[in-house]
């Protein structure tokens, strides 16, 4: 008798231990990773002795470590992506249209990913490219593909996949910002419905399927002000407006319910923590950019309800990998293939291709040798007579010695492409009047100079404006060179917006490239500033 008792107290004490010990998912994920596939120099770290980041290899290495773990404590891995994936990085990346990013995510081992705004701008036909060379679901709901194109497609609105006893169901949204095209040729063959009721749409079919946990993949963006953000969102409500589209990933969890887990991407600002919506509680993750950190947390789910129970972080309030190598050594195979893609896509990608005398060095107000060269490279590409652009799209300073395109690639990041626009001096100088407004710095120029008063008002603050020796004209048209982002009419550049398109040029020529070929005609560089804008 004292044996069966023992026997049944062990068995009621098991019991109830299993119904508490939680199954747990190693969650890993990215975003916007732009094709950082490859190792880089941390240079915003430390600009003389940046560390070294693995990359894709060293991404490779954590996961793989986990995936042993998992396999023996009976755990699950999960890795996913929330769009950006490829465009706008480096060459590897956009000399393969994505392919290289899909060829690592498949060795990777990824189980879902939805599309960023970025990753069309190489067109549909590329994307859907994409969409078949991945071994995952590539998943999009309100992305709609017409009928004519339906056969190129693998792109779905909604996956379960099974881990372990838990049927994960995920869904993917995208931006609709992404109509925003700089060619809307590009997107032939694809609209973007509304986000919120797409969402909607997949989170009930998904529960009607059996889903124990939802996670959505949206490339929407956390904002970089989370408090702030949230003030908005609760005087959004107080009004009771209700966005359908156009929303942030801090509002889309709020205005749908339902979503236990969301990857969002669409920014650059990671969050170590992740955001929780106050209301209906969904877990906002969010990466840095660039593929610099790899984000990770281990979801806890209730081995009997199936049913999110919380989550813990790698470290103390902190999910984000810096992908040291110092720290996380790439994985061997890994980087051979990561190489190998180089080699194919970017075999000059760490030749020299010029020699600067001068540190390059950048400056968020007036000009500097960096502003300089960037704007002087806009103008010689294109013949214009006047160019300009913000200070933003430079990302990194090059010391004196060897450029090579791996350097222009860390300092213009982002794939801006040239635009010439015909505009009076008048609209010259109302634009440039408009970007030293209050505190705001002005603009890297070329092709003239401006003298700035600070002690004036706003709108007067232009003391003198010459374009090529000569004093600006209000009644002569100008070709200007800037980019598309400013010739959208970003960046207090809205008088832009309402040109007429017979005042614009797209020249299809990246920052990027203009600057090396300005670097191979002119090196050695001794760039200084020149007095081409002067504050008083």
């Amino acid at each position: 008798m004292k044996a069966l008792a023992l026997l049944v107290l062990f068995s009621f004490v098991a019991g109830v231990w299993a119904q508490k010990t939680p199954e747990n998912i190693y969650l890993f994920y990215s975003n916007d990773l732009r094709g950082g596939i490859e190792e880089q120099e941390a240079v915003y770290m430390n600009p003389n002795f940046p560390p070294i980041l693995g990359g894709g290899a060293s991404a490779y290495s954590i996961i793989s470590k986990y995936r042993k773990q998992a396999a023996r404590q009976g755990d699950q891995v999960l890795l996913l992506d929330a769009g950006n994936i490829f465009w706008g990085t480096n060459d590897i990346s956009n000399n393969s249209k994505g392919q290289a990013v899909i060829r690592y995510m498949n060795m990777a081992g990824y189980d879902g990913m939805t599309a960023g705004p970025n990753d069309f701008k190489e067109g549909v036909q590329a994307y859907l490219s994409l969409s078949r060379a991945a071994h995952f679901p590539v998943l999009a709901a309100n992305c709609i593909v017409d009928s004519e194109y339906a056969h190129k497609s693998r792109i779905k609105p909604y996956s379960i996949i099974q881990k372990g006893n838990i049927k994960v169901g995920l869904f993917g949204i995208v931006s609709k910002a992404a109509e925003q095209a700089d060619d809307p040729s590009l997107l032939q063959g694809v609209r973007f419905a509304k986000e919120i009721p797409e969402a909607q749409k997949a989170v009930a079919a998904l529960k009607a399927q059996g889903a124990d946990l939802i996670i959505a993949m949206v490339n929407l963006g956390l904002p970089y002000d989370a408090k702030q953000e949230y003030q908005v969102l609760k005087e959004e409500e107080q009004l009771r407006i209700k966005k359908e589209s156009y929303v942030t990933t801090m509002e889309f969890a709020r205005f749908v319910p339902g979503i236990d887990v969301l990857i969002s991407g669409g920014f650059n600002k990671g969050y170590n923590k992740p955001w929780e919506d106050p209301v209906n509680h969904t877990l906002c993750f969010q990466n840095y950019a660039s593929g610099g950190n790899l984000g990770m947390a281990v979801l806890k789910i209730d081995a009997v309800s199936h049913k999110l129970m919380g989550y813990e972080l790698p470290s103390k309030d902190n999910g984000l990998l810096l992908l040291s190598e110092d720290e996380f050594w790439p994985e061997s195979s890994m980087a051979d293939s990561i190489a190998a893609m180089k080699a194919q896509y970017s075999p000059d990608f760490d030749t020299v291709i010029g020699v600067t005398r001068t540190t390059l060095w950048r400056s968020s107000r007036g000009e500097s040798p960096m502003a300089n060269l960037m704007c002087d490279a806009m103008r010689s590409a294109t013949g214009a007579d006047f160019a300009f652009n913000n200070f933003s799209g430079m990302r990194r300073d090059i010391p004196i010695g060897p450029i090579t395109m791996r350097h222009l690639s860390g300092v213009f990041p982002f794939g801006n492409k040239i635009v010439l626009i015909k505009i009076t001096g008048k609209l010259l100088k109302d634009l440039v009047e408009t970007s030293v407004v209050g505190t705001y710095g002005g603009l890297a120029i070329s092709g003239g100079k401006v003298q700035v008063n600070r002690s004036r008002a706003d709108g007067e603050r232009i003391e003198s404006f010459t374009v090529d020796g000569e004093l600006l004209d209000p009644t002569r048209e100008y070709t200007i060179a800037t980019t598309t982002y400013l010739a959208e009419g970003n960046s207090g550049m809205t008088k832009l917006a309402f040109l007429s398109q017979e005042h614009f040029n797209n020249t299809e020529i990246l920052v990027r490239k203009a600057v090396r070929d300005y670097v191979k005609q002119h090196s050695p560089l001794h760039i200084q500033p020149d007095g081409r804008w002067v504050e008083e």
